[in-house]
């Protein structure tokens, strides 16, 4: 018991001499170690993000390579390697060229071992640096790295152009290359540096690109990195018709736009293509469908168009519409470099008013070039609601005729858009605290950084944070507070606006009206200790915003060091407190943020990839129910929408359980499709569609004769809100059938789906 005594009071001891050497200088304490490092690269210096004593080398990320990078360079002594940003600015560099930098790491590290400390053969000198006995041997694992990557994650070509320069060539070892060789189509190529070159691909996607470090000594490396090919056939000299199918144009907006904080106005730059109807191939009824929210242009035209697949079987209201004539372009806001300048603009999350003209000028050559007289029809998913909403209004306010006579707004945030403040705080601090986690610099930059994201977030980490802090949370901010300068500004313009007034303005929302929630205020989403190596871990704590009027802790993040036990070093919690009006935003009605659409962002990151693992929850809160339906008259999330409210939209389609945002199902798609098919007066006759006549109007019995056979036909009959209220299906219909019905008095939608036919026609019940 005494000798116990004795090693815990040693342990005390020792505590009370590390605690005042460690914090954010940590890497400090292992200089009196430099000396007898024999690569000079000591990893314990850092915190482990990448796991680089485990190195990833198959199907390698740029963002993989460039955290690996990150933390050898912090770990290095000699400083030989030049900081991160010098990998990014030739990312930069290379996106504004069309050109895809290529880069080489080839390195050997040490790390310290765990018995090291626990057999005592290291201790701390006067100056509080670790040092090691005299007679010590056997302290460090030796490692290396050999890393060969792409700088661009992806690529909009093809036949991508590659080059590997000199000054992105890295190598802190003794080793020597003799050659780097690239599998092109089951040929090895070798690569010369300075020297551009190229790789086909015939389809798209990520691949996997393959490549051979040979070295001096006879030995060679066989890996692989990822690209991902989003090739779409551009607009040239030879298909520069401004609306030929099947090609992507290029538009920018006539009028500029000047966002907070910038010193001047700029045009934005956007794309577009056309999916014309399959009845007559002619641009004459349009339908203009407006990307959303989309951190680094993961959407082309062709993904956006897929978002409007449904169902089971692989629907899509996009191709429902053009088999009744209608012609679907879809806006893409793109990353693109601004004209005369080397800035890039990441236009999916770029200010929602600058993309905005962008749908104005779209709207304007429209108009300019369609064959009839039919108007437009605008659907907004998401942002893309908010987007449209500015564009439609603002030409009315300016006279200009949008000829456009339906606004669909799909889960789109008028009253603005949440991700829990806990995230917030979190990814922030790992991001741009002291760890430097890529992923998350990404992530925060996208997602909360861009000048969409401030402009729409009700809560933004931007505002709570301290004065003069990037990362450390003042915990006397109630929740929820905007960005600075952004949110406020942004969402005071919106209201003054208003809604287009020569439009019918329609909703879809993902939230459930019936104020069913998504999840409960306050609830732990994580409690998890990473264990990121084996002298390393962190320890992570995430809860939701808590019920009205209470403060809970909805973040802390915890980095240890093991020295005979764990000690903290790297520590930031924040706390947040609920107004007295509603309980917090995440677990409120409303769309659901999947947290599997981090998934891309985790790969090759495994911090990030067990923090996903280990969720208690796998969604939050996104699109506010509330706001969705820009709801006025009260400001409780959790309020019941299914009675009477004040919302500026003529009708709507909304969920009684919470749907992933942006989801489509046959519910609201048939709502869509009664309000974009079936708009003019109604004539009381006889309406036919090809070889299938149906009597119209409706009494107690449907009447449909067809002049052919439909076999196993499917009937269904929806009201005006998209709520079905009759169905039969296993119908074999020839001739006359007759179909007993109960419909009260309107107006309703009739779809008869068979093999050969899908008749979408609207009824009347007298």
């Amino acid at each position: 018991m005494v000798e116990n005594f004795k090693r815990m009071r040693t342990k005390i001891l020792l505590l009370f001499i590390l605690l005042p050497f460690w914090g954010f200088s940590q890497d400090k304490a292992f200089d009196g170690l430099k000396d007898k490092t024999q690569t000079n690269i000591l990893y314990d210096r850092v915190f482990s993000v990448s796991n680089a004593v485990n190195p990833k080398t198959e199907n390698v990320s740029s963002l993989y390579f460039m955290q690996v990078y990150s933390e050898l360079q912090k770990a290095d002594f000699q400083n030989r390697l030049p900081a991160v940003e010098t990998l990014k600015k030739a990312a930069d560099t290379g996106f504004s060229e069309d050109i895809i930098p290529l880069s080489l790491l080839i390195s050997d590290f040490e790390s310290v071992k765990t018995s090291a400390f626990e057999t005592g053969k290291i201790s701390r000198d006067t100056n509080h640096n670790f040092v090691l006995k005299a007679d010590s041997d056997d302290i460090f694992e030796k490692h290396q790295i050999d890393l060969f990557a792409a700088l661009l994650s992806k690529t909009k070509s093809g036949s991508p152009v590659f080059v590997l320069k000199k000054d992105l060539i890295f190598n802190t070892s003794q080793r020597q290359i003799s050659s780097i060789e690239i599998l092109d189509n089951g040929i090895w190529k070798t690569i010369i540096e300075e020297v551009p070159f190229q790789l086909n691909f015939s389809s798209n996607g990520k691949k996997t690109i393959e490549y051979k470090i040979k070295f001096s000594d006879g030995k060679e490396v066989l890996q692989s990195f990822s690209l991902n090919v989003q090739h779409q056939q551009k607009a040239t000299g030879k298909n520069s018709g401004q609306f030929s199918p099947g090609t992507v144009h290029s538009i920018s907006s006539s009028i500029p736009y000047q966002g907070y904080g910038e010193t001047q106005a700029y045009p934005g730059q956007g794309e577009y293509e056309i999916f014309l109807d399959t009845v007559n191939g002619v641009l004459d009824k349009p339908i203009i469908l407006v990307d959303g929210f989309d951190p680094g242009d993961s959407r082309n035209t062709e993904a956006i168009y897929q978002m409007l697949n449904y169902g089971s079987s692989g629907q899509n209201l996009g191709d429902i519409v053009r088999a009744e004539g209608y012609d679907v372009i879809v806006l893409n806001f793109p990353q693109y470099t601004r004209t005369g300048t080397s800035t890039i603009i990441d236009g999916g999350v770029d200010y929602i008013q600058r993309n905005a003209m962008i749908l104005v000028e779209l709207l304007n050559l429209i108009n300019s070039q369609k064959t009839g007289n039919e108007k437009n029809v605008v659907i907004g998913p998401s942002m893309g609601g908010l987007i449209s909403r500015y564009a439609l209004r603002y030409m009315e306010q300016n006279s200009m005729n949008h000829d456009t006579r339906l606004y669909l707004s799909f889960d789109s945030p008028h009253l603005g858009a949440n991700v829990p403040i806990g995230f917030q705080h979190l990814f922030n601090y790992m991001g741009y605290g002291p760890l430097g986690d890529l992923t998350m610099q990404t992530l925060v930059d996208g997602m909360l950084k861009s000048p969409a994201a401030r402009e729409m977030l009700l809560d933004h980490f931007e505002g709570h944070l301290q004065s003069g802090s990037t990362y450390d949370f003042d915990t006397n901010i109630t929740l929820p507070t905007g960005c600075p300068n952004y949110r406020s500004v942004f969402q005071n313009e919106l209201d003054t606006m208003g809604f287009p007034q020569n439009t019918r303005n329609i909703a879809i929302i993902n939230g459930a009206g019936n104020a069913t929630a998504n999840g409960t205020p306050g609830m732990e989403v994580m409690n998890h200790t990473f264990n990121t190596s084996s002298t390393q871990r962190a320890i992570i704590n995430i809860n939701y915003t808590p019920a009205a009027n209470q403060t809970k802790e909805v973040s802390h993040f915890k980095g240890q060091q093991w020295i005979l036990w764990w000690i903290t070093f790297y520590e930031s919690a924040a706390s947040s407190r609920s107004p007295v009006y509603t309980a917090g935003l995440d677990t409120s009605p409303g769309g659901r943020f999947d947290l599997t659409g981090f998934a891309d962002a985790a790969e090759g990151n495994a911090l990030f990839e067990e923090f996903m693992d280990n969720l208690a929850i796998g969604y939050f809160s996104f699109i506010p129910a509330l706001s969705a339906m820009a709801i006025t008259g009260t400001n409780n999330y959790y309020a019941n929408l299914s009675g009477g409210m004040n919302t500026p939209f003529a009708a709507y389609s909304m969920p009684v359980q919470n749907e992933n945002h942006v989801t489509l199902q046959t519910q609201n798609v048939q709502f869509a499709l009664n309000e974009i098919l079936i708009y003019e007066t109604l004539a009381a006759q006889n309406i036919e569609n090809d070889a299938v006549r149906i009597e119209n109007p409706v009494k107690d019995v449907l009447r449909v004769k067809t002049s052919t056979m439909l076999k196993d036909a499917v009937i269904s009959i929806t009201d005006m809100s998209g709520k079905t209220v009759f169905t039969k299906s296993g119908m074999n219909m020839n001739g006359i059938t007759e179909i007993p019905v109960r419909l009260e008095k309107g107006i309703y939608i009739l779809n008869i789906v068979s093999e050969k036919k899908n008749i979408v026609q609207k009824i009347t019940k007298e």
